[in-house]
């Protein structure tokens, strides 16, 4: 139990700061209703290119968030 705390107490020191090019995305992502269609699609297209390109970019703190962006904007569209 101890150390299952002391595991999670020191988790946000383990995280790898997110690389500016995701938070990039993830601003942009944030902002996705208020985007004409054409715009969006674009976005996600070029984000899932850069995923592709750089699979460590899965590792990066913001990358579950961008993908719920992602998503809630697909099924609200």
């Amino acid at each position: 139990m101890l150390a299952c705390l002391a595991f999670y107490g020191w988790k946000p020191l383990l995280e790898q700061p997110s690389s500016p090019q995701m938070q990039s995305y993830f601003q942009e992502s944030e902002v996705l209703g208020t985007m004409p269609a054409d715009s969006a699609s674009r976005f996600i297209v070029d984000f899932m290119g850069y995923t592709m390109l750089n699979p460590r970019a899965k590792l990066d703190p913001l990358y579950p968030e961008i993908e719920s962006n992602i998503y809630n904007y697909s099924v609200s569209h």
